[in-house]
């Protein structure tokens, strides 16, 4: 690695974040918002995703490097149809000629989504992975970009722990210490909607536990990359260097209607005080095999929002929260919460029929909400099909608009403009595209139920 103009001597600076995995974020603009914030989050890495059609800026990468952040470049490549091995060596020589050193490509091999179907079931499945993964890992290495081996979803389709094992033997077979010396591992540091110390004592802690099976301590956790070690321990015969990507993830399948609970926004803050430590400490939880962590998402008003500087020498840092902010805000999302499950998303008009006499409920609560201190825009996405609704429905509606003072239309570009977006929180009223775009932005998104709590 050092070969390469890379040094893994961290120094224990391992804390990163995921960016936006849309393309219209790589613009000079972006980069001026975020770069301040992510510097002041004391950012040593940063997972980029590389857009199907076009390339990451020169610019991009030049300006990351100059503030000593390091680039992890996701590419979205499908394992079945992957691109010819010369265009991929093209990118890789532009990859190396950039300042990029790490590259990601083929992840979640172990689920039956990212095969084609004819693929998935054929026999053989690690051995034919391996081998189309080693021809490009291969051309990497050729290039001076070191491959990731790619994430594992946790549990998966096809069990995780028993994928890498598998993998690992045949890369040690088939490729000796060519490959091997040259990769750097990665494991997904997602919650699954457990506490953080979830599988915090590792394979040793636990009795072993049969693959799939329900209400049982496992290894899906925040510390994942404590099992994924011992297996490559066992296999390789050392420690090997390892990426924990996707931290804090409360839960993979997460959309932007799934309220954020009050136990991931504490998990959240509990994840970056703990990375804080490890930068003060030589003796903090993640060990110095794990090269980086990479939160997702990327930093938050309230990750960065602090009461006062720390004094010189204390262990207290920028990551600290607001507590009445943080009060109110949960104290509506538990109750926006529990208005939402009571809504039926199959019967649409009939949700919207109620508006009339159910919205009032959630103005009582909903205007205790404070936005991140007040200070960013908000705006309530109106669906297509508000010309439905009657004018007393459309009444309530503007009353609630009235209410929080924020803007309003159809206009996905002015809200993807805003910091939090006001929607109905059916998301069968909204085409996935805007929802997906909303999410990519990085926008808040919280939700009004039309629903009557007492129904």
């Amino acid at each position: 690695m050092e070969a390469y103009g890379f040094s893994a001597n961290r120094k224990s600076k391992k804390l990163g974040f995921h960016y936006y995995k849309d393309a219209g974020h790589f613009d000079d603009p972006s980069l001026d918002y975020w770069l301040p914030k992510l510097q002041a989050a004391g950012t040593s890495w940063l997972v980029i995703y590389a857009p199907d059609n076009g390339e990451i800026p020169e610019n991009f990468i030049t300006r990351l490097r100059e503030v000593r952040i390091e680039p992890i470049v996701v590419l979205n490549y499908a394992i079945s149809e992957p691109p010819s091995t010369q265009i991929f060596q093209q990118r890789m020589a532009y990859f190396h000629s950039v300042g990029i050193h790490m590259v990601q490509f083929f992840n979640r091999p172990n689920m039956r989504s990212s095969w084609n179907a004819e693929d998935w079931v054929k026999p053989g499945l690690v051995t034919r992975f391996i081998r189309r993964f080693a021809d490009y890992a291969t051309i990497c290495v050729r290039e001076k970009v070191i491959p990731l081996f790619p994430l594992l979803e946790p549990g998966g389709d096809y069990w995780d722990l028993a994928f890498l094992r598998s993998s690992v033997k045949l890369i040690k077979k088939e490729f000796s210490e060519s490959l091997l010396s040259n990769l750097v591992f990665s494991a997904s540091g997602c919650l699954n909607k457990n506490p953080l110390s979830w599988n915090e004592a590792g394979p040793a802690g636990y009795p072993p536990a049969a693959p799939y099976a329900e209400g049982v301590v496992d290894h899906r956790g925040f510390y994942l990359f404590q099992w994924y070690e011992e297996i490559l321990r066992k296999e390789i015969g050392k420690n090997v260097p390892l990426l924990l990507m996707d931290a804090g993830l409360w839960d993979a399948s997460a959309g932007i209607f799934d309220v954020v609970t009050r136990e991931s926004k504490q998990q959240y803050l509990n994840i970056l005080n703990l990375l804080q430590d490890v930068t003060l400490r030589t003796d903090g939880k993640i060990p110095s095999y794990v090269l980086s962590c990479c939160v997702y998402k990327l930093p938050t008003t309230e990750s960065l929002s602090a009461a006062a500087p720390a004094p010189s020498g204390s262990t207290e840092n920028i990551f600290t929260l607001n507590a009445k902010n943080l009060t109110e805000e949960l104290s509506f999302a538990e109750k926006t919460k529990r208005a939402l499950r009571k809504l039926n998303p199959v019967n649409l008009i009939g949700s919207i029929k109620k508006v009339g006499t159910n919205i009032a409920t959630n103005i009582q609560y909903a205007g205790r909400y404070v936005f991140q201190g007040g200070s960013l825009k908000e705006y309530f996405l109106l669906p297509e099909v508000s010309s439905l609704f009657t004018e007393d429905q459309m009444n309530t509606i503007r009353q609630y608009i009235k209410i929080h003072k924020c803007a309003s239309g159809n206009d996905l570009n002015e809200a993807l403009a805003s910091k939090n977006v006001i929607m109905i929180d059916d998301q069968a009223l909204y085409p996935a595209y805007m929802l997906r775009q909303l999410q990519d932005r990085g926008c808040a998104v919280h939700t009004v139920s039309l629903q009557n709590q007492g129904d």
